[in-house]
């Protein structure tokens, strides 16, 4: 099964996306606790059914609505956050976000074009992604401002 929700036009929600989330968010609790005594023919026995989201597609504006982490300014990478390579364009007062040739192969020609970039060539390795366990500490902890406090 397939749910859409297509919120757009002059009225869109904003940064209140969650609004038109919550009776989903309700109907997918009591679907996870199970509708009991549904019959399986194969095997002829009754079980309980359950559901769960397994993903959503959103644009980049709406991830950070969803999750609450940071997705502009200087620690808009949410794979690099706190460490996100951005400086601050002199003249057009923009925040850019050149170090992240990074995720590049190393042996891409962007890496060694200096003057095409920041003057500086590139031989850094992208971060390590975090597991979910290590997700869940900082979440449970606090120790990164990122996710919504409601």
């Amino acid at each position: 099964m397939m749910l859409t929700l297509l919120i757009s036009g002059p009225k869109q929600p904003g940064n209140d996306i969650d609004v038109y989330l919550e009776p989903l968010i309700d109907d997918l609790k009591s679907l996870w606790d199970g509708i009991r005594g549904v019959y399986d023919a194969h095997n002829g026995e009754y079980f309980t059914l359950r559901a769960a989201l397994m993903w959503t597609i959103n644009d980049f504006p709406a991830y950070e609505n969803l999750s609450g982490c940071v997705v502009k300014g200087y620690k808009a990478c949410p794979i690099c956050g706190d460490d996100t390579p951005s400086h601050r364009l002199k003249n057009g007062h923009k925040i850019c976000y050149i170090g992240h040739r990074e995720w590049l192969p190393i042996n891409h020609p962007y890496r060694r074009q200096h003057a095409a970039f920041n003057g500086k060539p590139e031989y850094g390795i992208p971060p390590e992604p975090l597991t979910g366990e290590e997700v869940l500490h900082m979440v449970e902890n606090g120790d990164r401002v990122c996710w919504k406090k409601k």
